[in-house]
């Protein structure tokens, strides 16, 4: 098992169990998972706030079947 396949079966360890379900709804409702992160007049709060949501995209891809390429 690669790195990467090792991290991708932490993650699914983690989320796929029901207190990690209710995590991960959590940080999908705080950081804008499906809502929008600009914010009118300030760039670097637009910025912060897609950061937030970024991470919360990170757990998702690795979740998924794909997950993410071992070269990002």
């Amino acid at each position: 098992m690669t790195p990467i396949e090792a991290t991708k079966l932490a993650y699914r360890r983690t989320f796929n169990t029901e207190d990690g379900q209710k995590v991960l709804a959590d940080l999908k409702s705080r950081f804008a998972f499906e809502s929008s992160t600009f914010v009118p007049g300030d760039p670097h709060y637009s910025a912060f706030k897609e950061g937030q949501r970024d991470a919360v995209l990170l757990i998702i891809r690795m979740l998924s079947e794909g997950g993410m390429r071992e070269n990002t």
